[in-house]
This record gives structure tokens, C-alpha cells and sequence, in this order.
């Protein structure tokens, strides 16, 4: 508890202020243009098959780790490059976006063109862009055998959120998503409002772990707990671990969202509610640094000069 309400606050702190002395404007459009830079620069490297993953993963990822942690940096900036038509920089970064592999990618695709029309307005809009959302979704699952293989274990093995009963021939990628999800499930029903910041990890090993049975590759390999502290996504540890309470403030959160699509004035606070929504998808950890960056760029753009202008 007390190293995330330390991490919480040296972070949060540091990049409040950053922001704060800062010109937002001037701060959203270096990270854009380093985007950018970090997207081009990912080609020869992707190319030439260097890489900087321990597990030599050939997907696109630039200078980051893993393609999920590069997709979610830039999606942001590939989304306002979109929004304010400079579109070479957008198809720059939209390519390496579906080049990364990354289911993840693929998703933050897709909400690039659904939620800007998610208003009465462009309703119209909105009924022309899912359907091809949903003929992309068909051709990927059809044509990549990594994403079909995860969707068909994802939907094949979501009853063991209910058993914890895992098959033994099951992903890791599906193991991690799922097994996850039922630890949390099992901690809201014996923690309604969670079981205190930081606890996911505890009672994923310590205590529900008892009640499953993970593939026993995954055991062998010592991988049956993997992504244990931060319980895959954001969205499941902060239900596991405020319970009702993480709940109403994600709900709260979406409100502002929404309301963030109602003006063309907040271009990119849109994006990094993509950025916030894959969070929640994926990466439950409470101060990578971007994380607070971001936080921070959302409050100053839209928040306080939305209240600022309705005063």
C-alpha cells in the first residue's frame, strides 16, 4: 500500500507541476512531433529485425518493449494528426499502429473513427464507420492467425471466469486476461469495496490462486502469475481493489469522456481518451510516467478550461 501511495505522489506530483509551468499547447505538440520521431525512427529497426524485447518479438515496437506499451504511447498523436488532417503524419503512425500486431492496436484503431461520432449529430456517421470496423475486425480475424487464435481462446475458455479451471492447451496471453478477471470477480464478491490499494497481487497469489488451476506449461515455466501486480488492466485492479468505489469513479470518468466529444476545441484530450479507455483494456499499473503526463495535459486542456470558460 504505502509503494503505490508513494509512487502515486512523487509521479503525480512531478508532472502536475511540469504541466502546470508549462504551455499546454507547446506540451502537446512536442509529444506529438517525439511520436512521430520514435514511430519513423521504428522502421529500420523493423525491418533490419533489431529489437530490444527479451523474447526477440519480430512486431513493430519502435524503441519501447512490446508492441501493447508502443501502440498505447502513440495512439494519441496518430489520433490528432487525424483529427487536424495532417494525414501523412497520421498514416505514418496509423501503419506502424497495424504492423504492431497488437490486438491492443487494432482496437485504438478502430475507436479512432467510432468515438468522434458517438453524438446525435453523426449518428449517420457512426452507422457508415461500424460496419467497416466490423468487416476490419472479420479480414484481421480471418488473415492473422495470432488474433484469431486469441479471440477463439478468449471466447472458448470464458467460463473458467466462473471455474478457474483453466485448459491446459490455453494462451498465455487468454490465461493472463482471464485469470485475472476471475480473481477479481472472487475478490468483489468477498470485498465489495475492494481489499485496499496494492492488494491485487496479495490476493492473486496468496489466496485465489489456491481455488485455480492454471495451465501446468505456465506452472512448469513459473509464468501461472504473471501480470499479478498490476491484474492485467486497469479496469480490473481497480475493481479488485476499490470495488463498487473504482467502479462509480470509472463511470464518472466516462461522463467526462463523452463530454470531451462535444466540441471540436479538444482534439486532443479525444485522443488520450483512447489512450485511457486501452488502459483500462490493458496495463493496470497506477504511475508509469505517461500515465500522470497525460492525466495532467486532460486536466489543464479540457477540465479546468472548460470550467474557466463557464464561469
Amino acid at each position: 500500500m504505502l509503494s503505490q501511495i508513494l509512487g502515486i505522489a512523487v509521479v503525480g506530483t512531478y508532472y502536475y507541476n511540469f504541466v502546470r509551468i508549462n504551455d499546454v499547447n507547446n506540451l502537446i505538440k512536442t509529444y506529438v512531433n517525439i511520436a512521430l520521431f520514435i514511430a519513423i525512427i521504428g522502421f529500420p529497426l523493423y525491418f533490419l529485425g533489431i529489437n530490444f524485447n527479451t523474447y526477440n518479438d519480430p512486431r513493430f515496437y519502435s524503441i519501447l518493449k512490446e508492441p501493447a506499451h508502443y501502440v498505447i504511447l502513440v495512439l494519441p498523436a496518430c489520433y490528432y494528426y487525424f483529427k487536424t488532417k495532417k494525414y501523412i503524419s497520421f498514416f505514418i503512425i496509423f501503419i506502424t499502429l497495424i504492423i504492431s500486431n497488437s490486438s491492443l492496436g487494432y482496437i485504438g484503431c478502430g475507436l479512432i473513427f467510432i468515438l468522434p461520432n458517438l453524438n446525435r449529430k453523426r449518428l449517420i456517421y457512426l452507422s457508415a464507420t461500424v460496419p467497416f470496423v466490423i468487416i476490419s475486425f472479420i479480414y484481421t480475424y480471418n488473415n492473422f492467425e495470432f488474433f484469431k487464435l486469441r479471440v477463439d481462446d478468449t471466447v472458448e475458455n470464458l467460463k473458467v471466469i466462473k471455474t478457474g479451471k483453466f485448459k491446459e492447451d490455453t494462451n498465455l496471453s487468454s490465461y493472463v486476461m482471464l485469470a485475472n478477471i476471475y480473481i477479481m470477480k472472487e475478490n468483489i464478491k468477498e470485498h465489495p469495496f475492494g481489499s485496499g490499494i496494492g492488494s491485487h497481487h496479495y490476493m492473486h497469489t496468496k489466496k485465489y490462486l489456491k481455488t485455480m488451476r492454471p495451465p501446468q506449461y505456465l506452472r512448469s515455466q513459473k509464468r501461472h502469475t504473471d501480470n499479478s501486480f498490476d491484474a492485467n488492466s486497469l479496469f480490473n485492479r481497480m475493481l479488485s481493489e476499490f470495488g463498487v468505489i473504482g467502479l462509480i469513479f470509472i463511470i464518472i470518468s466516462f461522463i467526462l469522456f463523452y463530454n470531451c466529444f462535444t466540441s471540436s476545441d479538444y482534439i486532443f484530450s479525444q485522443g488520450l481518451v483512447i489512450y485511457f479507455i486501452l488502459k483500462l483494456f490493458r496495463d493496470g499499473h497506477y504511475f508509469p510516467p505517461e500515465l500522470f503526463f497525460f492525466i495532467w495535459i486532460f486536466y489543464f486542456s479540457f477540465i479546468k478550461s472548460k470550467s474557466n470558460l463557464n464561469a
